[in-house]
């Protein structure tokens, strides 16, 4: 039973870190905004990947309209995953009753599905703007990512 929880807890991690990572990936900032605060550099994420998948104008407005769409929401969404995590590390140094801290872990894994689905539909949506190469080239460059974010995991647990 203990496996099977912690096989859930980390799936749901790993789903979340890799939404939020490409959310992330996504430079919406006005070009000239950003050539201006972010000139490229070496090891330098520079103008990200708005460059890099060469939008057209109208892919950066609808882009933009549908991040500001999930930005409260999902905000509203990890904030409150937040404090009900939280809560459930109180409850586990306390004295609650098991039942008690499965509730809470319910609760919890509900708030982090939740916000996933959210993370998720964004994407979907935004994957729909772009054209089959870009596409590729954002999935190519995610792909570079998650590597990146795998070998820096293995730096922080030797051994692993």
């Amino acid at each position: 039973m203990l496996r099977r929880v912690a096989i859930v807890v980390a799936s749901t991690v790993l789903v979340l870190v890799g939404s939020a990572a490409v959310l992330q990936a996504i430079d919406f900032r006005n070009p000239n905004e950003r050539i201006a605060q972010a000139p490229d550099r070496p090891g330098k994420r520079g103008m990200g990947l708005m460059r890099d998948l060469n939008l057209s104008s109208d892919q950066m407005t609808r882009i933009q309209q549908i991040r500001s769409r999930y930005r409260d929401q999902l905000e509203r969404d990890r904030t409150t995953a937040r404090q009900a995590q939280q809560e459930l590390r109180t409850l586990m140094a306390g004295n609650a009753t098991d039942d008690q801290i499965r509730d809470k872990f319910r609760q919890v894994q509900a708030l982090r599905t939740r916000t996933a689905e959210a993370q998720f539909n964004s994407m979907l949506e935004m994957r729909g703007v772009l054209t089959p190469e870009q596409r590729q080239k954002f999935a190519e460059r995610m792909e570079k990512r998650r590597g990146e974010m795998r070998e820096q995991g293995r730096d922080r647990m030797p051994g692993i």
